[in-house]
């Protein structure tokens, strides 16, 4: 199986609940996950960059979850790709990701 969670608050508190929500699918013994992302457009991209509060818990993602930045939200909020975590790729639009993904199979899950 395949999901992607979709993520586009700002709040920090939103964004726990988000990583929490991740972490116990990827922990759920009886789902077989082939595949799994966390999309993050609007102002949810800052969980994204450095100097995020929670830039560890994202790292610790690696291997596990693709992490993918809207380009679109980068650019609104004059934030260089440069400033992304390693572990994080940037997509064109957030939208446009989000349809190519569930057109793939991919589960959509919107997490505050």
């Amino acid at each position: 199986m395949k999901s992607v969670f979709h993520l586009s608050s700002g709040d920090v508190d939103d964004w726990q609940h988000a990583l929490a929500n991740v972490n116990n699918l990827l922990g759920d013994d009886t789902v077989e996950m082939d595949e799994v992302a966390l999309l993050a457009n609007g102002d949810a991209i800052y969980l994204f960059v450095e100097r995020s509060p929670l830039s560890a818990d994202v790292r610790a993602l690696d291997g596990d979850v693709r992490c993918l930045a809207c380009s679109n939200s980068l650019s609104g909020r004059n934030i260089p790709k440069s400033k992304l975590l390693s572990n994080v790729k940037s997509v064109s639009s957030g939208v446009g990701a989000l349809t190519r993904l569930q057109h793939d199979g991919y589960a959509y899950l919107k997490v505050p």
